[in-house]
């Protein structure tokens, strides 16, 4: 027999737990409606990028190095995740760190608080 899903009011304490704050994203510490923040977030994000649209996202495409990111709202978190994939490892990690940093500065320059990786 089918067993109701748990209560999720504690997805901030579990993203801590498994570590996803570090795999891919950038936090916010504002946790009182963060969609409307995503939002703002994103579209601040898009002035400063070469992009295509993605339903609910955006691929910021790169030539150097060269690869694409996917940077979209976190659905059910406070964040908005960075997915980069490049020629090479190192152009991965590069674009990565590129790519939060963008989402990092438009966070900043929105006077939205970001959080640390626990």
């Amino acid at each position: 027999m089918p067993t109701p899903r748990r209560s999720k009011n504690d997805h901030l304490i579990y993203a801590d737990v498994v570590d996803s704050k570090s795999k891919a994203g950038v936090w916010m510490g504002e946790r009182a409606s963060f969609q409307d923040r995503q939002r703002q977030i994103m579209e601040a994000v898009k002035d400063g990028l070469d992009w295509v649209p993605v339903e609910g996202a955006i691929m910021a495409i790169s030539t150097e190095p060269a690869g694409i990111a996917v940077i979209a709202p976190n659905p059910s978190l406070p964040g908005v995740i960075v997915l980069a994939d490049g020629g090479s490892p190192a152009a991965t990690a590069d674009l990565q760190a590129r790519y939060e940093e963008v989402v990092r500065t438009s966070m900043a320059d929105l006077g939205i608080a970001a959080e640390g990786a626990a």
